[in-house]
């Protein structure tokens, strides 16, 4: 067929199209495409899976999410921990997991004090661990046993959240229904009934954190997107779909309280009462004002008696996870720049473990703002550009975090401050780094680097600062103290980091279950011996492994004395002195209190 033929055909369809599209829509419908802003709050969800027709790519990386995967129903696919009889001993009480055909159950402690057996309904978490929901009634319960998905083994939750040995076995057997539902599910509803508080009609939208706990409600868009034309007249005539939230679209406020909606914890706004939140649900759809319904909390934040302060750094940054909404509206770059979650996250094409892609995982995330400093990042650092020196993160987003049992890094972006680290107990990113360097050396050293005078040092900066920290009155501090001594930090060879091993084994005497996990992980990287060691034994057991790591330090052979830094008290034989491990248990002993469970 000749070229001007071919093209006469296309200019026919061209305009049997049009003809077709002015048919169907009328100018008034025109001019009510242009208007529509439909209430999504009012529209149905529909489900994630009525995505994947059209969103395919999106669709198949947030099947494989931990979003997806928070809430399950329990089947021998979802099911990861080992119920082959399998039994675990807490406080005396022996747990039985095992299974009947495809349905799971563990034999344990009930509400009443009482052994039972539980079949597992639901599981929560996919990635480090695993706990599991049983039935009684209408009521959901998390039980109190979970398995360690990257370590193969049960054990109570008392081992996973930031709070001193408890002897009750019960504790953390919570109610689902009235906790769990809000964050873990798309748009939860307890269905509390009052007077009585019973739940007679909790529901969710999705069981899991599904595509709509960001995009909002999608039953329109998808009833929309699959009329006759309507998606092509909808992008001639304007940029936006109206019957769906595109969270990159909106105003860096909206966007960032689209995830601060469950990673920053919250209360009810003054006149939205908390009976109303478990009667009907949680009122927020994504899109939305959330100050319309919630407040973050954060270090003055009281309901009641009960204070949100031990959540928080003595200067209001966040200590725990699931508070990044917090940490992001204290920092700068939010304040005063464009910085949101999506900055650096990419819940759509990120690593599954932190939605972040390979490049955010380095220095990008802020050169994209700060190209200035990129361009010497070596004049900005005082270190190697390639370095941990000069990493952004490590600097002023070091892993002060309590965050199940590992060290997250903070969402609060601010500057190295050894004068605060002093005066608070928080670590500072130059001391995690040089771990047996004082508060004092970073200080001086910050002042000297960047012009600025040397502050206020409170007293005990002369002795190293992660030591400090790791026999401070601060649970959290410590956590994060014995976390950081089991990393490389500044050292290039392994001699330089084994006078950490003494402290070490005596942060294995620590109250605080956290405490002892981190210590003995980080014995184990430092010392590079392994002898069994349960965080959550009997403390007779417990010592006896202590022990045996004492006798086995005690006869190792020692390094050069090059390598046993003046800002630590160890003897010449290697060990602390007995008074000053006295006075380390005297000061842990008198901790303030800090309990963070759920």
């Amino acid at each position: 067929m000749a070229r001007p033929a071919r093209f006469k055909l296309v200019l026919v369809g061209v305009f049997l199209a049009l003809a077709v599209v002015t048919l169907i829509f009328t100018r008034s419908q025109v001019q009510a495409m242009r208007e529509l802003k439909p209430e999504l709050a009012q529209v149905e969800y529909a489900g994630s899976a009525s995505c994947q027709e059209c969103h395919k790519a999106e669709f198949d990386h947030w099947s494989e999410s931990h979003h997806h995967k928070m809430n399950q129903i329990a089947t021998p696919e979802t099911v990861v921990g080992d119920f082959n009889n399998a039994t675990y001993t807490f406080n005396g009480v022996t747990s039985r997991m095992y299974r009947k055909g495809n349905d799971f159950y563990i034999y344990t402690m009930d509400l009443n004090g009482k052994m039972g057996e539980a079949l597992i309904v639901r599981t929560v978490g996919s990635r480090r661990f695993q706990q599991y929901i049983t039935l009684v009634g209408t009521t959901f319960y998390r039980l109190p046993i979970a398995w360690n998905i990257e370590k193969k083994y049960w054990f109570h939750l008392q081992g996973l959240f930031l709070h001193p040995d408890r002897e009750d076995f019960k504790e953390h057997l919570s109610t689902w229904n009235n906790n769990c539902i809000f964050c873990h599910n798309v748009k939860g509803k307890p269905g509390m009934e009052f007077p009585s508080r019973k739940f007679v009609n909790t529901k969710v939208a999705e069981l899991g954190i599904g595509c709509e706990a960001c995009h909002g409600p999608g039953k329109l868009h998808v009833e929309k997107n699959k009329t006759l034309g309507w998606s092509w007249l909808r992008r001639q005539i304007r940029a936006d779909d109206p019957t769906i939230v595109e969270p990159k679209k909106l105003d860096k406020t909206t966007q960032l309280q689209i995830c601060g909606h469950c990673h920053g914890q919250r209360i009810p706004v003054e006149g939205l009462d908390i009976k109303t939140v478990m009667e009907k649900g949680d009122p927020y759809t994504a899109g939305e004002n959330l100050s319309k319904y919630f407040q973050p909390l954060n270090i003055n934040t009281k309901v009641g008696d009960y204070s949100f302060a031990p959540r928080f750094y003595p200067d209001g940054t966040p200590r725990l996870t699931a508070y990044e909404y917090q940490g992001v509206l204290q920092s700068k770059c939010y304040q005063q720049g464009d910085m949101t979650c999506n900055s650096c996250h990419d819940v759509h094409r990120g690593r599954q473990q932190s939605l972040l892609t390979d490049n955010m995982r380095g220095n990008d995330g802020c050169v994209q703002c700060h190209q200035q400093i990129a361009a010497n990042l070596a004049a900005h650092t005082h270190h190697k550009a390639e370095s941990n020196g000069s990493s952004c993160n490590e600097c002023h987003r070091p892993r002060i975090v309590f965050g199940l049992l590992t060290a997250k890094r903070s969402h609060r972006v601010h500057n190295p401050d050894a004068a605060k680290s002093l005066a608070t107990n928080m670590p500072n990113g130059c001391n995690m780094c040089h771990q047996k360097e004082t508060a004092v050396w970073a200080a001086q050293t910050i002042s000297q680097w960047y012009g600025k005078p040397v502050p206020f040092l409170a007293p005990g900066g002369d002795s190293s600062e992660m030591v400090r920290e790791l026999f401070s009155g601060d649970p959290s501090a410590r956590c994060v103290a014995a976390w950081s001594l089991g990393q490389p930090g500044a050292t290039s060879r392994r001699e330089e980091n084994l006078w950490a091993i003494p402290f070490l084994i005596q942060a294995l005497r620590d109250p605080y279950p956290a405490v002892r996990y981190f210590a003995y992980d980080s014995l184990r990287a430092v010392a590079q011996k392994d002898i069994p060691f349960n965080y959550l034994d009997a403390v007779t057991n417990r010592e006896a492994v202590i022990n045996q790591y004492q006798a086995w330090w005690q006869s190792l052979p020692k390094p050069d004395t090059r390598f046993k830094p003046a800002t630590v008290p160890l003897g010449t034989d290697w060990n602390i002195p007995a008074g000053q491990v006295t006075a380390y248990a005297e000061t842990v002993r008198k901790s303030t209190a800090i309990e963070i469970g759920e």
